[in-house]
């Protein structure tokens, strides 16, 4: 299976990309790389969520980014000799792809395409990190939490569901679980979605989308 980034390249590229990534099974809590850890490997996420942290002074989570679906990470490994710096760890159940940086540098020397695939990749997460943080500065946390579960929800069992916790949530729109569980809460009983176990059920995103802004 290939990575889905590299569809778009031609195809003996895309047959070396191939070649070059493996996939693996990224299961819940599990930390991919830490801090002092040296930096060899490059991931991409095919689907499921990744948060990198840091630890403060007093040895408090700092959510830095949150990696989503057909995002790169771990570009620590292009440099020479370097630690990825930050803790990587899975949100929730996914797949993704893993390629030696080494051996990924090596391939854009040979063929440019990748090369401009990659900065492209990495300049998207860039962006998507500048419009979380003016998000955080500018918008309060309801219209916040709306707009990420319209943007989650998926069709499941019991109809549209965000199979995520309310911690994940949190992290994903950076502020508190407390006070996403007072949200939802207030959401529930306006009976707009149910609460389940990591998971959210929308019944009316119609109402839902009107706390959007």
């Amino acid at each position: 299976m290939v990575p889905r980034f590299a569809k778009a390249l031609p195809d003996p590229v895309r047959e070396a990309v191939e070649g070059l990534f493996a996939r693996r099974r990224a299961r819940r809590g599990r930390v991919l790389f830490y801090p002092d850890d040296e930096a060899t490997e490059v991931y991409y996420l095919q689907d499921g969520w990744v948060r990198l942290f840091a630890l403060t002074d007093r040895d408090e989570e700092l959510t830095l980014a949150v990696v989503g679906p057909g995002e790169l990470f771990g570009e620590a490994a292009l440099l020479p000799e370097s630690r990825y710096g930050v803790f990587a760890e899975v949100m929730n159940p996914g797949s993704l792809f893993v390629a030696s940086g080494e051996a990924l540098l090596r391939l854009g020397a040979q063929h440019p395409e990748v090369y401009a695939l990659v900065v492209r990749l990495l300049t998207e997460r860039l962006w998507r990190v500048q419009a979380r943080m003016k998000e955080l500065r500018y918008k309060e946390v309801r219209p916040r939490l709306v707009r990420m579960l319209l943007a989650l929800m998926r069709e499941g069992e019991r109809g549209l569901e965000v199979a995520l916790s309310h911690q994940d949530l949190a992290h994903l729109i950076g502020s508190t679980r407390e006070t996403v569980t007072k949200i939802l809460g207030e959401l529930a009983l306006q009976e707009i979605l149910e609460l389940g176990y990591r998971k959210v059920i929308v019944h009316d995103p119609e109402a839902l989308a009107g706390y959007a802004e």
